[in-house]
């Protein structure tokens, strides 16, 4: 297994990660430099998820006869341009163009990543070297987030941007002289076999699930630093490390997860995810009710802490029974199941902008509630299939 080569992957994974969760951590600071709204800002994030939803499966098809190592170095100086633009705009629009740019090479890399690995390393191995990379991804939640989010504290949201793009330039160096010559993928799942698999009712209610889930809990992340500085005391710094802490708490979610759905089943697990997730975050709303003081962030830290474990906790279950529903489709299902988390995090920053414009940033937690209500309904409409699945 050409280890360091798949590290190397790993961190562009794990750069990607970082620029896609950065503007969460920079909210208020990026707004106030700007000049606008909160809830403009946060319309970044519903950028790059959208262009990145929507643009994957596209330029998959276009770059499909390229060598692999071209494809990887094209997204990764795409990426770090995007992000280097980023560090000397002058306006909020100018922002709004490099967020789409980084979206596109992120669209680009990624699956390429994935799919570089499957065909590099077989047997046994192959998992281990995709969960590798994917790990890029999750390690971004823990470090990248709230590193971002003090580096901006101290020397200014640039610098957050430029260091993404330093770190994608060396990315990009060590891709130059690492990667192999890898020939171009040759299958392609056809656009009528995606339209099909959406016809069957199954894979509607799990993508469903999936959407809004990611609507639920995105519209916190995304207005994360005004949504806490509203409920405690700390400083930005303090903040930082309370979502370090919370990110920590994701990737131990995603672990036990799995050892919990093969013990409890699917069925068992997304039910108690999600009637924890709406008692979480009903909490948090009924917290907004008493005044800053020790004893209430020492709740909040908690409640945010149980917060990420949750949220993650419920994926390896989900992504067992989209695998159930179709296996011999595993692929192409999991593919549309991305292409939905990517418009659930978009409608999350549209949706909680609009919260938090209208209605302010008290209303964040009481709608991401009704939403994980919206979820646990699904779940339980899917209760027969899910209890087959798990079997």
């Amino acid at each position: 297994m050409p280890f360091f080569f798949i590290l190397v992957l790993a961190l562009g994974t794990f750069a990607i990660g970082t620029d896609e969760y950065l503007v969460a951590g920079l909210l208020p600071t990026v707004a106030a430099e700007m000049k606008v709204s909160q809830g403009v800002v946060g319309q970044l994030v519903t950028v790059f998820a959208l262009t990145y939803a929507l643009s994957s499966p596209l330029l998959a098809a276009v770059t499909v006869h390229l060598p692999r190592k071209r494809v990887l170095l094209g997204a990764m100086v795409l990426f770090s341009l995007a992000n280097l633009l980023a560090f000397f705009a002058p306006s909020a629009m100018w922002l709004f163009l490099t967020r789409f740019l980084a979206a596109l090479a992120a669209a680009l890399y990624t699956p390429t990543a994935m799919a570089t690995v499957a065909q590099l390393v077989e047997g046994k191995l192959r998992a281990r070297a995709m969960s590798l990379v994917l790990a890029g991804t999750t390690s971004a939640l823990v470090l990248g987030l709230p590193l971002g989010s003090w580096i901006g504290t101290l020397f200014g949201w640039r610098m957050s941007f430029g260091l993404v793009a330093l770190l994608g330039a060396i990315v990009t160096v060590f891709l130059g002289i690492l990667c192999p010559h890898i020939p171009p993928v040759e299958n392609m799942v056809t656009w009528r076999e995606r339209f099909q698999l959406l016809g069957k009712k199954q894979v509607l209610q799990a993508l469903g699930i999936t959407f809004f889930g990611l609507v639920a809990g995105h519209m916190l992340l995304t207005y994360v630093m005004p949504f806490l500085k509203r409920l405690t005391t700390f400083d930005a710094a303090t903040l930082s490390i309370v979502l370090f802490g919370s990110g920590i708490a994701s990737v131990i979610g995603n672990l036990i997860g799995g050892h919990l759905t093969d013990r409890l089943g699917i069925r068992q697990v997304l039910i108690g995810v999600y009637s924890f997730l709406i008692l979480n975050t009903l909490s948090f709303a009924l917290l907004m009710l008493f005044p800053k003081s020790v004893g209430v962030n020492i709740l909040v830290v908690a409640l945010f802490f149980l917060w990420g474990l949750a949220s993650w906790l419920g994926a390896p279950a989900l992504n067992s029974y989209l695998v159930s529903i179709e296996p011999q489709a595993a692929t192409v299902v999991l593919s549309l199941n991305s292409m939905v988390m990517f418009l659930g995090i978009a409608g999350a920053g549209s949706v909680g902008g609009l919260v938090l414009s209208t209605a302010g940033v008290e209303y964040l937690a009481i709608g991401s509630s009704i939403l994980e209500a919206l979820v646990l309904i699904l779940v339980l409409r899917s209760g027969q299939r899910l209890r087959l699945a798990a079997s």
